[in-house]
């Protein structure tokens, strides 16, 4: 008997430690499956507040797609180098990042040492857009107006010769010439020597010739004059 009695107290103690002990431990392992929970509801909200915030981006950005591709169309259309350098300093300000911005940086460059050009030649912005020439012309006169020297030298050829759709002008071969030793062109500067040479300009014929040799022109030895007998 008393072993029986003894076997059933030690069944009880048993069982009132285990409930015991389970009830005593719950809390802590609610809590412990809590803290995971709530760690995982801040990360989802984060990624949401990131995605808006992704979102409103893009969709800024493809708001001002439209925009500055016609405000892009606008440079590159752009003739007259005062005015390119205005448009290009304001699409460099409005859209800092755009895939355009190296290429605008260019164009603004070259604008201003064509614009300075311009202003030692004496051309107006009127002659610049005179309503002649065809598209290869208008080619060269685009690239010249960014800076080209050489576009600028083709361009005093032409009318020089009176090519694509240009009439023959001594004067615009002149002022174009003239453009093209300024923006750096050794063999623009001697024309332009041989030209003040003809009138008579014979300070100025030594400062282009000076400029030539600087940019790299070698001047062809002079035959000098003489007077053949018997002929």
């Amino acid at each position: 008997m008393k072993s029986i009695a003894l076997l059933q107290a030690t069944r009880l103690l048993l069982a009132t430690t285990v409930f015991g002990s389970a009830t005593f431990l719950s809390p802590l392992v609610a809590h412990s499956s809590e803290e995971p929970s709530s760690a995982i509801g801040q990360r989802e909200t984060q990624k949401l507040a990131l995605a808006d915030t992704t979102n409103a981006a893009v969709r800024n950005v493809n708001s001002l797609f439209p925009a500055m591709e016609t405000r892009w169309q606008e440079v590159q259309q752009t003739v007259q180098p005062e005015i390119l350098i205005k448009r290009s300093a304001e699409f460099r300000m409005d859209f800092p990042k755009s895939r355009y911005a190296q290429a605008n940086r260019k164009i603004h460059a070259g604008a201003q040492k064509a614009f300075l050009a311009q202003q030692e030649a004496k051309l107006t912005s009127e002659a610049i857009e005179e309503p002649t020439g065809n598209q290869a012309y208008r080619d060269e006169l685009i690239q010249a107006m960014r800076g080209s020297k050489e576009s600028a030298y083709r361009v005093a050829k032409m009318y020089q010769k009176g090519t694509q759709g240009l009439p023959k002008d001594p004067h615009r071969t002149e002022q174009w010439m003239r453009i093209a030793a300024e923006l750096g062109l050794g063999k623009a500067s001697w024309e332009v020597a041989n030209i003040y040479n003809r009138d008579g300009q014979m300070a100025d014929a030594a400062k282009f010739e000076t400029r030539a040799v600087r940019d790299g022109f070698v001047i062809p030895p002079r035959v000098p004059n003489r007077n053949i007998v018997g002929f």
